[in-house]
């Protein structure tokens, strides 16, 4: 869930500005600071110092703070700091505007000077080059003390774990992270999902309990304003819908024949939103568990009939022409077109995607644009793809290499970012306020906590926090503790409600999805290489078939579709799949 996150009452979107680079660099360290892991990088450096600090406990709940019946999530407690030592650690972490230098940024000195740990940040540029960046300090042995929200794989993490690179942390978390020992009480599920095969934990999670996100992938937008205009209702099926569209078409309302009735763009791909009309198909690499066997969708006949319906839909001209290559600014242009939107409803994860967030305005355009139930087929099949594993367990957040010789302080600093006010500042700034008595939240119970809006930093209102980065625990709980405020409501509480309403009811069985899998060494080399090439064959034929350069209605072409991917290699790439499972459920 880590890139669906939407935290808009802070004004952040989770890595929205990932890619994007600064122009600050890392300060050196400073030579009165003494090392608090070893430097050597050789194999001695493999064996962690047995930890010979007192082991860690709670402290007490920091008064004044409000919460709900039954609240499962982050406590405000008094943390003090962790050792009187000069103690400093090297971590790499992306590089990011919205955190801005990481050394300087607002949340890093409060969070130093709250644990007494000094980080020295070696920072990377995110984006698609960041692994091989990494990948080649790893080969050169060049490593940090720690990688934070470096996102490995969990092949790669049991890979690295079995070598001795990355330290396992299991052995550490009872005596020196009570707040994730508190994390894993309240979901059962994250102590197994943070571990390799071999049962050992080799990284520090971040919880982040997101629960819109759960259905992203699913997500339509339908403008409720357009539909009374043309004398319809909210469409329920697959044939509703395509006569909605084509009454928007007809009757135009975004003038001069401008109109698009429902557009996607290549960032937020329409297939699973238009595919749990005909089958159960998860998202990218659309594999489900049909009786304890995973199973591909994308090899079905009923993947073959969602391919002649979303086809007919492009022949009418009632999708965008460029759905398969146009870029989000493309469709927000749309969207934010004056004096009249160009869009009937849009494939995306939120009103972001498409058009203008004003949150001040009751009238903004946003506003007309509601959450489609997920579209009845002909059959009676109606599935929202829900990731029931999106706990938010992100395994790779925080991980310790050999070279650290003191992991039981780096885990202490990590646990620290777990408390309540912690996970505030980093998520949103200084600027938040503890909710009083009344103020209700999200879900219509007593709130936790309201975001502020003046910034402390006048140069970037982002470098007060740390852009969502780092070990928080944001339970559901927590996430729904934002105080609603009646005069300025955030876009997060109808998104919460209406995913609620219109998605959750039609979520697949948690049985038949397919969880996330760790692979041995040779099962991640052979897995890599038929993973990528499959889902390259199949997001091509999907948008060939779609646009008509394939003709799904020829019994020919789809028979050579099938024997491409054979070719492949589909059942080696299942055999694979099938032992991570079945390695999973054990």
């Amino acid at each position: 869930m880590r890139n669906n996150d939407v935290n808009a009452s802070a004004g952040l979107s989770r890595r929205s500005l990932l890619r994007g680079t600064v122009g600050a660099t890392v300060a050196a360290a400073g030579s009165g600071v003494l090392a608090g892991c070893s430097g050597s990088g050789d194999d001695a450096s493999a064996k962690a110092s047995t930890p010979t600090g007192p082991k860690a406990t709670l402290g007490p709940k920091s008064p004044g703070v409000l919460y709900p019946d039954g609240y499962k999530g982050p406590v405000a407690r008094e943390v003090k700091p962790i050792t009187t030592e000069k103690v400093s650690f090297t971590i790499v972490v992306p590089q990011d505007i919205g955190v801005g230098d990481w050394q300087t940024n607002t949340f890093s000195k409060w969070l130093e000077q709250r644990t007494g740990i000094h980080i020295e940040y070696k920072q990377v540029a995110g984006g698609d080059d960041m692994m091989t960046k990494v990948n080649a300090m790893i080969a050169a042995g060049d490593i940090p003390d720690a990688f934070m929200n470096v996102e490995f794989t969990r092949s790669q993490l049991y890979l690295y774990g079995q070598q001795g690179l990355f330290q396992s942390i299991d052995g550490l978390i009872d005596g020196y992270a009570p707040n994730l020992v508190q994390a894993m009480q309240d979901y059962p599920d994250a102590r197994k999902l943070s571990q390799s095969p071999d049962k050992k934990i080799y990284a520090f999670p971040d919880f982040n309990d997101c629960f819109h996100c759960r259905g992203f992938e699913s997500k339509g937008w339908i403008n409720s304003e357009w539909i009374k205009k043309v004398g319809l209702a909210m469409p329920k099926t697959t044939d509703e819908f395509a006569e909605l569209l084509r009454a928007f078409k007809k009757a135009d309302p975004g003038g001069n024949g401008r109109t698009v009735p429902f557009a996607g763009y290549k960032d937020e791909p329409i297939t699973t939103f238009f595919m749990n009309a005909f089958l159960y198909s998860p998202p990218e690499p659309y594999l489900a568990v049909e009786d304890g066997k995973v199973a591909a969708a994308y090899i079905k006949d009923e993947w073959r009939e969602g391919l002649k319906y979303v086809n007919g839909l492009y022949k009418e001209g009632l999708l965008n022409k460029d759905i398969f290559t146009a870029a989000g600014d493309q469709i927000a242009r749309l969207g934010n077109a004056k004096p009249n939107p160009l869009l009937g409803g849009a494939r995306s994860g939120s009103w972001g995607g498409f058009v203008e967030i004003d949150q001040k305005d009751p009238n903004a355009r946003w506003r007309q644009y509601e959450l489609l139930e997920p579209l009845q087929g002909p059959n009676g099949v109606r599935f929202t793809a829900w990731d029931y594993y999106g706990i938010g367990v992100e395994v790779g957040t925080l991980v310790i290499t050999k070279k650290c010789a003191r992991p039981e302080l780096l885990m202490q600093w990590a646990d620290a970012q777990m408390e309540l006010e912690s996970i505030l500042r980093c998520y949103g700034g200084p600027g938040f306020q503890y909710a009083k008595t009344g103020q209700k939240g999200i879900n219509g119970k007593q709130a936790v906590y309201a975001f502020g809006t003046a910034p402390v930093n006048d140069q970037h209102p982002g470098w007060n926090g740390a852009e969502q980065y780092g070990t928080m625990y944001r339970s559901l709980d927590f996430r729904l503790g934002e105080r609603v405020n009646p005069s300025d409501l955030t876009f997060e509480a109808p998104l919460y409600e209406q995913t609620q309403q219109r998605q959750f009811p039609y979520k697949q069985p948690q049985d038949a999805t397919f969880p996330p899998v760790t692979l041995t060494q040779d099962q991640a080399a052979q897995e890599a290489e038929l993973a990528t090439n499959l889902t390259t064959e199949v997001g091509a034929s999907f948008a060939k078939f779609v646009t008509g350069q394939y003709d799904p209605n020829d019994d020919g072409q789809w028979k050579d579709y099938l024997n491409r991917i054979d070719q492949i290699g589909l059942k080696s790439y299942l055999e694979i799949q099938q032992s991570g499972y079945e390695a999973f459920g054990k």
